[in-house]
């Protein structure tokens, strides 16, 4: 009885063991990213939450700026920025009243 179950321990520990090296094996060979290199060609510049599901970003795609929106069912290309030196840091926006307003319109066209 006991041969039996030192066996069943060291199949068990030896399966386990080869289902790991096999896996280490895949990530480290079969698994590559999409980019190689350290060059972001998708970044988001920044990001402005206007209600809990709706969020507009800056997003640099190569050289180009884009406005984008974005809640939980769509996401709409508003427009293409021109490339100003502006720091977005710089800027005084007040968003609080906009938001507001759009989330009301948005509220209201739901009914």
């Amino acid at each position: 009885m006991n041969g039996y179950l030192a066996n069943f321990i060291i199949y068990t520990f030896a399966m386990v063991g080869f289902i790991a090296l096999a896996l280490y094996v895949y990530k480290k060979t079969i698994y590559t990213p999409l980019q190689k290199n350290d060059k972001k060609i998708l970044s988001v510049e920044t990001a402005m939450k206007l209600s809990p599901t709706k969020t507009i970003y800056i997003l640099n795609v190569g050289t180009e700026r884009f406005l984008i929106a974005g809640d939980n069912n769509s996401t709409t290309m508003l427009s293409k920025l021109e490339n100003l030196n502006l720091n977005t840091n710089d800027l005084d926006i007040k968003t609080t009243k906009y938001s507001q307003d759009l989330q009301y319109t948005t509220s209201n066209d739901q009914r």
